[in-house]
């Protein structure tokens, strides 16, 4: 799921996305989600909004559609005479347009979704592509901001079906099942650990790749349930604990302050720029505390927990995750591996973060009669709480169902006084005059989210349905044919149909990305920017070589290959290349080698790169000429054939080659221009950051060498690169003056439909 809010303003300097989301969104407090100042139901929120003449600000801000979808319904403002009378003008000014779209896309495997966007109140005029039945993108204009009472904002919600519920969120219940692990269909986001009562505290470990716990000094046994939320961000590694409150059970407090990088190693260092970040060197601790198998440890350190269990076995099967974690009044390490612990992600809306589903208003009508929510106004606590409930009730905007959802206000409530029966029938007109037909959605109840919330929590998601996977492959692409010699391509031969590569190894990509922590849209950027060129468009798992091997005694051909290299060319995502990546790749899924096979055949590799001329005349490089062991022969080409290989290959290689902190920088997008032959001018950009990520994989030597040439298809991969920066994020392109104001790349290489 790809998702934005509806704004897509520049960020602030070190601004987080939170803090971003929220800065687009401004609520009124008077119409905000899920009660309106009447204490009645309101299914959305009313995001405030005035133009701005700030440098960086459109002259008329429009607002946009949240994701890719299809406009259900819509209907076009009336014009400002009818929105200054009566029935539209009821306590003020009100604009009457409105567009509702349908989003379908994924969330995990096997795990697809629908949910509905609303934004009413819209002025002046629709886009002119919107349309019932229209096929809208994400950050796509819809309309412009209206009025409602003569306050300059418009009404948006979110919404779902109860079938869609569940997938979302795994439940309908208040609070999470904290007797069983949290789902593994879909996982994202922070890692959360449910401790038990009677949880110990460890003093200290001296051996961190054992779990026994008979010599250790107990510096805590718990009295109450704790809960442990792991958060991964840019190199660091931040650990919370908290308690619930004493009074208020809804209510979970911090224990302690909040631990970051605390169990960080420099044991596990290997560059300047990722000293003790725990995140930025995972890998080197999976390799450390997991010799037998890094990649189950890896996982283990991601997750708390192993997921690839069909595919990969923990080595020995109880081996530990001790971190470090605060309790009431100090901290001591746990092992957060223990059966006793449960584990979950984001994914699962863990209540202790203050996700909880309110479905006890049995009515039908728009009155809150939830005791949950009654009971939270009563502690107080209702306000810094309402934002993640999520509410099981029915949509307002059926003018069929008016009576039955406001006939309350005709006696009232202790909140409301009563309604005369003129009042009432005013407010009917008003209500009938913004209403639609809703369609399939009915009198039956829906569930609502606090769309701000919805939006910040799920692009932590990042999982690429087939559709947004299919954007990143860009409609033309840039080939350097010789030095200042461009070819301006059409990408005809993309096909993700079923049995088709991309459609079979996109799950085994998202999972790794999730491994592997590619789980932001630069991230993904820089690693499907190298690894969608390298594979031709996610048309081939490896690469063409051409090689004439011959006979050493008789010096006869006996074949012809492609590249000096073989056997060892590349394979897999991030294409493995030489028996170095390959061995160094076997040894991180736990599989061992012949030393003196692996120290020949890499000294044989380092000779030959070293020295040009003997590549093609003295190669010794040959399965058979080493005695390559079968299953070393299958562990290589498994990396091409099998599609689970060729994805976690990738990830093994963005972690070994450090490719995330380059990522993480900023990305100032440079905005580069060609002529290829009988094209004309085309643009492409790059940017510092995709450089060095680039490099990190290809040519670690020239990481900060930024003029070097010689990366095979750079210009290439930058296309892929701007596909990837308009599709998943905000990012504006800079135009010829070299100002960030175009919404899309220039050279129309957006693929659409």
């Amino acid at each position: 799921m790809i998702i934005s809010p509806p704004f897509v303003r520049p960020r602030n300097a070190g601004e987080s996305d939170p803090s971003w989301v929220s800065r687009m969104m401004p609520v009124d407090i008077n119409r905000d989600f899920p009660l309106n100042r009447h204490v009645s139901w309101h299914g959305g929120m009313h995001v405030l909004h005035t133009d701005r003449r700030e440098e960086g600000y459109d002259r008329i801000e429009f607002v946009r559609a949240i994701a890719d979808g299809v406009v259900v319904s819509c209907r076009a403002p009336s014009s400002t005479d009818r929105r200054d009378a009566f029935p539209l003008n009821y306590n003020g000014r009100t604009d009457d347009g409105y567009v509702l779209l349908k989003h379908e896309t994924d969330i995990g495997e096997n795990c697809s979704v629908v949910y509905y966007s609303l934004y009413m109140h819209l002025r002046e005029r629709l886009d002119p592509a919107i349309r019932d039945g229209a096929r809208v993108w994400r950050k796509d204009r819809i309309g412009q901001s209206g009025t409602v009472d003569n306050v300059n904002a418009f009404h948006f919600e979110v919404f779902c079906d109860n079938e869609n519920m569940l997938k979302l969120t795994g439940r309908t219940t208040p609070e999470l099942d904290i007797t069983r692990d949290g789902r593994t269909d879909t996982l994202y986001g922070d890692i959360h650990f449910y401790l038990p009562p009677g949880t110990h505290f460890y003093e200290s470990v001296s051996d961190a790749a054992s779990p026994d716990t008979d010599r250790l000094n107990t510096v805590h046994i718990t009295m109450e349930p704790l809960f442990v939320s792991m958060t991964f961000g840019k190199g660091d590694c931040t650990m919370l604990t908290r308690r619930q409150d004493a009074i208020t059970e809804a209510c979970f407090d911090p224990v302690g302050e909040p631990l970051v990088n605390a169990d960080a190693s420099p044991a596990d260092n290997s560059i300047t720029e990722t000293y003790l970040k725990y995140e930025y060197n995972l890998y080197r601790t999976a390799r450390r505390l997991y010799p037998q198998n890094p990649s189950v440890g890896f996982e283990l350190l991601r997750f708390g927990r192993v997921i690839s269990t069909e595919h990969e076995t923990l080595t020995p099967a109880d081996a530990p995750l001790w971190r470090t974690i605060s309790f009431p009044g100090g901290t001591g390490m746990v092992n957060l591996a223990s059966p006793d612990i449960k584990k979950f992600s984001d994914a699962d809306f863990p209540h202790w973060t203050g996700w909880r589903m309110v479905d006890d208003d049995t009515d039908n009508n728009s009155q809150c009669n939830s005791p949950l929510i009654a009971g939270l106004q009563d502690s107080g606590h209702f306000s810094e709480l309402s934002s993640r409930l999520v509410c099981h009730f029915p949509l307002e905007w059926n003018a069929a169902t008016f009576d039955q959802c406001y006939a309350w206000l005709r006696t009232g409530s202790d909140d409301v006084p009563a309604m005369s029966e003129e009042d009432y029938e005013r407010l009917k007109s008003h209500a009938s005059a913004l209403c639609f037909d809703t369609g399939e959605h009915g009198t039956g109840r829906l569930w609502h989210f606090h769309p701000q919330t919805f939006i910040t929590h799920f692009r932590k998601c990042c999982w690429l349905s087939k559709s947004e996977l299919k954007q990143l492959i860009p409609r033309n692409a840039l080939r350097t044919a010789g030095r200042n010699d461009y070819r301006w391509e059409a990408i005809n031969n993309y096909r993700d149909g079923a049995g088709s590569v991309p459609d079979n190894i996109r799950t085994h990509l998202n999972r790794a990305m999730q491994k592997y922590l590619i789980t932001t849209p630069l991230r993904i950027a820089c690693f499907l920017g190298n690894g969608i060129q390298e594979t031709g468009w996610l048309g081939s798992m490896e690469e063409g070589y051409r090689y004439t091997e011959t006979d050493p005694r008789t010096r006869q051909v006996i074949r012809r290959y492609n590249i000096w290299y073989y056997p060892w060319y590349g394979r897999g995502l991030l294409q493995l290349t030489s028996p170095v990546n390959y061995f160094d790749y076997f040894s991180f899924r736990g599989r061992t080698c012949p030393e003196n096979i692996k120290n020949s055949l890499i000294n044989e590799y380092r000779r030959l790169y070293s020295h040009r001329p003997l590549r093609y005349t003295d190669n010794h490089l040959s399965d058979t000429e080493n005695h390559v062991p079968e299953n070393i022969i299958r562990w290589r080409n498994n990396i091409s054939s099998d599609l689970y290989e060729a994805a976690s290959s990738a990830g093994f290689y963005w972690v070994a080659r450090d490719m995330a902190p380059y990522a993480d920088a900023e990305h100032v997008l440079e905005r580069c221009s060609v002529i290829p032959r009988r094209s004309g001018i085309k643009i492409y950009y790059r940017s510092l950051a995709f450089w060095r990520a680039s490099a990190a994989v290809n040519l670690p030597n020239q990481v900060s060498n930024t003029d070097y040439q010689g990366l095979n298809g750079f210009e290439t991969r930058c296309c892929v690169y701007g596909s990837a920066i308009a599709v998943l994020t905000e990012q504006k392109f800079p135009n010829s003056h070299n100002n960030p104001v175009n919404e899309k790349p220039e050279s129309d290489q957006l693929r659409r439909g």
